[in-house]
């Protein structure tokens, strides 16, 4: 009896299509086209196969799909027919509970899940996380610190504990926590631009000069550069701030700040009508701002063009009525004219708000003096003496 070598049954030999490597493709390629649906549709449907393994690739592929429900359930499933703890288990049902602001539950996962495996960083980042969303900042700043240990080079890490402290104010231990991002990847601009942020914070400008700079080098923006001319400009560097504002408006030249900052050093240089030329372009993208526009007065003032320094004065009042300085400037504006009678009013107006202001006594006393009301003005006098 002659038999066949090769069998001619075909019915049960399954097809590469229905194969779990092609849909597992397959889906992530709709993921990719932002088919998001039907990539979520295809994984839940290779969760719902008869399969001897726990296919966790899959649930993390609904993770960062958002798909969290879909991933819970599958995973639950396996917990309660799972007798043994599994870290990683706990920890991709932490990630489904954060992902549906579940907190309390996920930090009791993550925590069974260090519990089993405390070598491992990415469950400290999440129990940081679920402390975070709980409001705890400093047991989250101890959870952060642990990752730290498991994982001594992880920049990131670092970089995550200088933001929490900055934000709380703990500048120094922030610029700790930058210097070690920086040590560890001295190549990343961010790192250095932060660096350089707690340094300014801390009044130490030469410092914050040089990681600003180091910004810069590694690929810093003109946002970055502006910021590096303000320092220099406080360091009394002043060329030098000027070029590096210059730089700025060279590959942003409506960068609001740069203008405005210097168009400020400018006039400080009796270059008024250069200064003028930038708050021109300045005002152009942000015509409501009111101290632009005071700076924009401020400066027809240098130049002799009070009625129309007034006029932008009053619009910024009109923007802040009961801004302080704005109050002053156009007292001082209007004195110039010789309009005594609203100078007072402004002034009594900033007195109210501010008693202490020492110019503000000092302007009106100059008003009354002139106006020969001689007591009024050593009242006025006498108490910008005392605030001075």
């Amino acid at each position: 009896m002659n038999l066949p070598l090769v069998s001619n049954v075909k019915g049960n030999k399954p097809s590469f299509k229905s194969s779990y490597l092609w849909n597992s493709l397959q889906a992530r390629w709709h993921y990719r086209l932002g088919r998001t649906d039907e990539a979520i549709s295809t994984w839940v449907d290779l969760l719902n196969r008869d399969t001897p393994k726990t296919l966790y690739n899959v649930v993390r592929y609904l993770i960062e799909a958002q798909a969290y429900q879909e991933a819970r359930d599958y995973l639950e499933l396996q917990e309660s027919m799972q007798k043994e703890e599994s870290a990683e288990r706990d920890y991709l049902l932490a990630r489904c509970y954060i992902g549906q602001a579940l907190i309390p539950q996920a930090k009791k996962k993550i925590e069974q899940a260090i519990q089993a495996k405390p070598q491992n960083s990415i469950y400290w980042d999440l129990l940081a996380d679920c402390y975070l969303e709980l409001g705890d900042w400093r047991e989250a700043i101890k959870a952060l610190h642990n990752s730290s240990r498991a994982a001594p080079k992880q920049a990131e890490t670092n970089y995550r504990l200088g933001i929490i402290h900055a934000y709380h104010e703990e500048y120094l231990e922030a610029l700790r926590c930058f210097q070690g991002c920086c040590q560890l990847k001295p190549r990343k601009s961010l790192y250095w631009e932060m660096k350089a942020e707690m340094h300014l914070r801390l009044e130490q400008l030469t410092d914050a000069c040089c990681s600003f700079e180091n910004a810069i080098r590694y690929g810093g923006t003109p946002d970055v550069a502006a910021r590096l001319a303000y320092c220099y400009i406080q360091n009394d560097q002043i060329k030098k701030g000027i070029k590096y504002y210059k730089l700025t408006l060279k590959y942003e030249p409506d960068h609001y700040d740069a203008l405005s900052n210097l168009a400020a050093v400018y006039q400080n240089q009796d270059r008024s009508q250069d200064a003028l030329n930038l708050l021109e372009r300045a005002k152009n993208i942000y015509p409501k701002d009111p101290i632009l526009l005071n700076n924009y007065a401020f400066t027809l003032v240098h130049q002799g063009r009070t009625r129309k320094a007034a006029e932008y004065y009053r619009e910024a009042l009109e923007l802040t009525p009961d801004h302080p300085l704005i109050l002053y400037n156009l007292a001082v504006c209007l004195t110039r004219k010789g309009n005594w009678q609203e100078s007072i009013v402004l002034l009594n107006l900033l007195l109210e708000l501010d008693p202490h202001h020492s110019a503000g006594w000092a302007l009106l006393g100059n008003i009354y003096d002139q106006t020969d009301q001689f007591d009024t003005a050593i009242d006025c006098f006498n108490k910008a003496l005392k605030l001075a």
